[in-house]
């Protein structure tokens, strides 16, 4: 449901006007605390902001990110089908625990010679 919106906030920060609007607010606030002596209230405020800000932030990041991810885990899974000789046990491994996983890649491993 906010997936684009959020998507499309991660990709106007990475565009240098997203960098620079990001720069004018931080500079907006260090003139905001110049003005008020650099007060405990404006410290007090600004790590506030800045502090709430960068959880935000993580959280944009984290959803892009999955979102990128799994358009190249549903890419990969095509590949897979589409050339003959490939295991499609493999297709979906993503959603396999750890353990899951290690078992899978113990099976892969070539084998030394006996």
């Amino acid at each position: 449901m906010l997936d684009r919106p959020i998507v499309s906030l991660a990709v106007w920060l990475s565009k240098p006007i997203g960098f620079l609007a990001t720069c004018f607010t931080v500079a907006a606030g260090l003139g905001a605390g110049a003005l008020l002596s650099f007060n405990d209230h404006w410290a007090l405020v600004f790590n506030l902001f800045l502090s709430i800000a960068a959880m935000l932030l993580a959280g944009v990041i984290l959803v892009a990110g999955a979102r990128d991810i799994a358009a190249i885990q549903i890419k990969l899974d095509e590949l897979i089908r589409a050339v003959a000789d490939t295991d499609e046990r493999l297709i979906g491994i993503e959603d396999l625990s750890a353990e899951e996983l290690e078992l899978l890649r113990q099976d892969k491993a070539p084998r030394p010679p006996a």
